[in-house]
């Protein structure tokens, strides 16, 4: 799928949420940092 399901803890489906709210790459989700992450995917879906 992508490289971030190479990290633990993602999954394929949360990958696929992740890609929704623009992030794709391991640089990404370090640059935009787990709790704005987590921000972006509750503003998007709220029942996440």
């Amino acid at each position: 799928m992508s490289e971030l399901t190479s990290l633990p803890n993602i999954t394929v489906k949360l990958a696929k949420l992740l890609a929704e709210v623009e992030i794709t790459t391991v640089a990404q989700l370090s640059k935009t940092g787990s709790r704005s992450a987590w921000l972006r995917l509750l503003a998007k879906n709220p029942s996440t």
